[in-house]
């Protein structure tokens, strides 16, 4: 969202925030406030309620194309600021800025509820024999909000959850007319997630011990921290194992783990090369996917850039593709029959 929206206008946001703090502070602590509490007490209230709320919408949330409805749950938040902001004796001021905000929350408690029902109208439509339920949850939230910079990163999350918990019981997702391709047996990713996995949890507990005499929750937050790590590594093997690479006459369904999922049209694939390691120049970093950790012993060059989600919902144009597979020769020549049938009258 940073990218998106602009350095100056998060900067823009934060000084507008702060001058507007720094001068109610002032105004709070003065003489002032003790002879005119209710006049300023509604002051406050306005500038946490609505201006810096509508500061946001313009500010940022506009450019990311956000209805202004969105707004609502910070000026919630304002509201609880207000709470702690407003001396004691201008807390009885404050009551009609709560059943002002009652029916605002209630209608964005609405509009959720709306764009849930719209969700689970599309999950529903989108649903059909042998499909996958997370590539079935992503279009159905693509549907529903389509404009929305945080779905690709709500679905992340929701796909690690499943991989890492709920999936365990899950069999390989497979195709009828394809050939399936595994990447995760040959290769040292397993080997590396417990070893990682080792790390962070000895390491962890003694950096939480140290940092709890110093900050318990700068402590509980890194430990946290490393424990999303971990289910972060556990997810993305659980979903090697139950994704195996898809090739069929007219696309290729290319899930790796947590860190790579697209279909790429056969049509689209100049030429698919056995290599010893990774032959990529820097300029050619941004335009192009490379596995964590393992050493590639694949490339998949295309005639035109493909969109790629990656880690985190992270969405980008690449037009190489280097990947293990745990069967490199069988896999390009599946490519290049499938490839050639297509090419055939």
């Amino acid at each position: 969202m940073f990218k998106l929206v602009g350095k100056s206008s998060f900067i823009y946001f934060l000084c507008a925030s702060l001058f507007v703090y720094l001068i109610d502070l002032v105004l709070v602590r003065s003489a002032l406030y003790t002879e005119h509490n209710q006049i300023l007490t509604i002051g406050f209230a306005l500038d946490f309620v609505v201006v810096l709320p509508i500061l946001l919408y313009f500010l940022i949330y506009r450019k990311i194309n956000k209805s202004i409805i969105s707004i609502l749950p910070f000026a919630l938040l304002g509201y609880f600021a207000l709470q702690l902001f407003i001396p004691a004796k201008g807390q009885g001021t404050l009551d009609w800025v709560k059943y002002l905000l009652i029916p605002l929350e209630l209608t964005f408690l609405s509009y959720e509820i709306y764009k849930l029902h719209q969700l689970i109208t599309h999950f529903r439509r989108n649903h059909f024999n042998n499909a996958h339920p997370l590539e079935t949850l992503r279009k159905s939230m693509e549907q529903s909000f389509p404009h929305s910079k945080i779905a690709p990163f709500l679905i992340h999350e929701l796909s690690l959850l499943y991989y890492a918990i709920f999936a365990w019981r899950k069999k390989p997702y497979l195709q009828p007319d394809t050939a399936a391709f595994r990447y995760h047996t040959n290769s040292n990713w397993l080997i590396t997630i417990l070893i990682l996995s080792k790390i962070l949890l000895i390491e962890g507990a003694c950096v939480h011990i140290l940092f709890m005499q110093w900050s318990s929750i700068v402590a509980w937050i890194l430990s946290i921290g490393n424990l999303y790590i971990i289910l972060i590594l556990v997810a993305d093997y659980r979903a090697m194992c139950l994704n195996p690479i898809l090739v069929s006459k007219q696309v290729i369904r290319l899930q790796y783990g947590l860190q790579l999922s697209s279909y790429i049209e056969t049509t689209n694939i100049e030429s698919v090369s056995v290599i010893a390691s990774k032959q990529i120049t820097k300029d050619r970093m941004n335009t192009s996917f490379i596995p964590l950790v393992v050493e590639p012993n694949l490339r998949i060059q295309l005639k035109n850039a493909n969109l790629v989600i990656r880690l985190f919902g992270k969405r980008q144009l690449v037009d190489q593709i280097y990947l293990f597979v745990d069967n490199p020769h069988e896999f390009r020549n599946a490519c290049l029959y499938f490839m050639e049938d297509d090419s055939r009258p």
